[in-house]
């Protein structure tokens, strides 16, 4: 794994290989590690296992994973010529705050939300949950979205914001409704929308 032996390579299903064909995680253990040094995340990182910390960070980079991003995909992957990489980073042809994407490296931004986000699960693993939401007469984890009194119809649909019965974020990624603050970690490297044609984030030097 990084291009040469390491222990990562013991845990099962986890691969931080830049650009591979199974790439299960952004960073490596000794990256995470580095990245949460002196941070108010080490002390309950650093209670986890090795088995504990791969499993979080391949769970911290499926999440990200699901985000749209600026640029391009790299093609193909570093080691498989015959296959794409498999994760979204790294990628090429955009830049974000005078850096230019490349297929050499993934960004600090990438890098350091994929090691606080597998932190946050260490917390919290259920943290990415489906709408509890409710409220009114519409049934649990939904709102009225369409109202027609003139036939009486009325369409329910789910709320996007666990936290409240409040559709602020309908439309939002699952990940960015439990943690919001990503959309300022992740800067102009992701494209975030909120379902409606209103962009949260979108920003391309």
């Amino acid at each position: 794994v990084d291009g040469s032996p390491h222990r990562d390579c013991l845990m099962a299903g986890f691969d931080s290989t830049l650009g591979g064909s199974t790439a299960t995680s952004y960073i490596s253990i000794d990256e995470a590690d580095s990245l949460l040094t002196n941070t108010r995340y080490i002390t309950t990182w650093q209670g986890n296992t090795e088995a504990q910390k791969s499993e979080y960070l391949v769970s911290a980079t499926f999440w990200l994973d699901q985000l749209k991003y600026v640029g391009t995909r790299c093609s193909p992957s570093t080691d498989n010529p015959a296959l794409p990489q498999a994760l979204s980073w790294p990628r090429s042809g955009a830049s974000c705050d005078g850096v230019e994407a490349t297929c050499a490296s993934i960004p600090n931004q990438i890098k350091s939300a994929t090691a606080i986000l597998a932190a946050e699960l260490t917390a919290n693993p259920g943290a990415i949950n489906g709408p509890i939401g409710g409220g009114g007469n519409a049934p649990t984890g939904t709102y009225v979205k369409r109202q027609k009194l003139d036939v009486l119809e009325i369409e329910y649909d789910e709320f996007s914001n666990p936290e409240s019965s409040s559709c602020d974020t309908c439309g939002s990624p699952a990940l960015i409704q439990a943690f919001p603050w990503l959309t300022d970690l992740l800067g102009c490297w992701a494209v975030i929308s909120d379902g409606s044609s209103k962009m949260i984030r979108l920003f391309r030097n």
